[in-house]
């Protein structure tokens, strides 16, 4: 016999059905909730009963409408979350990741999180919270001393670049100018694309109003070119006083060489001026009878002293007391451990060294005016 159903339809033998069948809900709604012996009474030996067959094929087609309904409905959830995702700035998409607390924390330190999240489009090149722990260790600074950094706000202005740029318009050897001024320059090898010293290890995440690439280190912008105006010694009322051009801007190492110079020469003064004044009242012995000032340098045996002193003094300078290009000039060691090398003791010293060559040539020009020695240009 033929049997006709409409599509979704399901035909059951109601004698053979399985017995899980039997009794099920499903059986209830199959046989229009006829009871058991109603349904053992419609069937007869060698009969097959269709009693209920067309409320079965109804049930199970409403299932399947009601199964694509629900895969539809969820792939339009699916592409309505991501459009949601592309609908969100910058800052938001940042915010949402949980990947850049401390990126987010300075943005928010520096007021750029209102930048991030305007309309205009940008290019952000996102460290992580992974680059920010490296840089904190290169640093070595806390999470706090980063974020009180007076510099953070041009660090992180050399992350963003003006425009939305794609993965796909970063070309080998090309450079992009960063919102802070500076050049990042763009390396393509190995299927990897590096933006200065970071490698982008996911890239072209869409926001309203711009792009994210993620990157593995932070990017420090490139240092200011050495400022001598802005070195220890630029003092006041004068500040920084170089009216014959020695220092030029940049050069850090002809700088250093003539602050050591300076520093030197300080020294020296300083200790020939408390000569002036000891040798009035202190001779050594042997020296009872060299005369105090500019004589004792003419008079033996003091020009042999003289002379020894100036030997030494050239043996210390070429060979024991050479400057090291990473200490700060004129370090030469702390032996009465003064905490020498930190800027305020160094101001101290460069200030007395100065002072003290102004008070030699003083006590100099002065003895070859007067005759007089240190202490009687004084009355004493």
């Amino acid at each position: 016999m033929a049997l006709q159903s409409a599509p979704g339809s399901v035909f059951v033998l109601a004698n053979s059905a399985p017995s899980a069948f039997r009794g099920s809900a499903l059986a209830t709604a199959a046989t229009g909730g006829l009871a058991p012996t109603a349904l053992a009474d419609a069937s007869a030996p060698s009969s097959v009963s269709f009693v209920g067959l067309a409320a079965v094929g109804a049930t199970l087609a409403a299932a399947a409408s009601t199964r694509r309904r629900g895969q539809k409905v969820a792939e339009k959830s699916g592409r309505a979350a991501v459009v949601a995702r592309r609908a969100e700035t910058i800052a938001a998409t940042a915010i949402a990741n949980g990947n850049f607390t401390i990126l987010v924390k300075a943005l928010q330190k520096v007021g750029l999180v209102a930048t991030v999240s305007g309309k205009s489009p940008y290019t952000v090149f996102a460290p992580t919270d992974a680059a920010f722990a490296d840089l904190l260790k290169e640093l070595g600074c806390s999470a706090e001393q980063l974020l009180a950094n007076p510099d953070l706000k041009s660090i992180l202005l050399n992350h963003v670049v003006g425009g939305s740029t794609m993965s796909s318009s970063l070309k080998d050897n090309m450079k992009v100018t960063a919102a802070g001024g500076g050049q990042l320059a763009v390396q393509i090898f190995g299927g990897k694309v590096k933006v200065g010293r970071a490698t982008v290890t996911a890239a072209d995440i869409e926001c309203s109003n711009g792009v994210i690439h993620v990157i593995d280190k932070v990017l420090l912008p490139p240092a200011a070119p050495f400022d001598p105006a802005q070195q220890v010694g630029a003092g006041a009322p004068l500040g920084y006083f170089d009216p014959l051009g020695f220092s030029k801007k940049g050069d850090k190492a002809g700088f250093n060489k003539l602050q050591a110079s300076e520093i030197k020469h300080g020294r020296v003064a300083m200790m020939a001026a408390l000569g002036a004044v000891v040798q009035h009242y202190v001779k050594f012995p042997g020296f009872e009878n060299v005369p105090s000032g500019l004589g004792a340098v003419t008079t033996a045996p003091g020009t042999y002293g003289f002379a020894a002193l100036f030997l030494v003094s050239g043996l210390l300078e070429l060979a024991i007391w050479t400057q090291d290009d990473k200490k700060e000039p004129g370090n030469f060691g702390d032996p009465a451990g003064l905490n020498m090398y930190n800027p305020e003791m160094r101001q101290k010293e460069i200030n007395n060294g100065r002072m003290g060559m102004f008070s030699v040539i003083g006590i100099i020009g002065a003895e070859v005016l007067t005759g007089k020695d240190g202490m009687n240009q004084l009355g004493f």
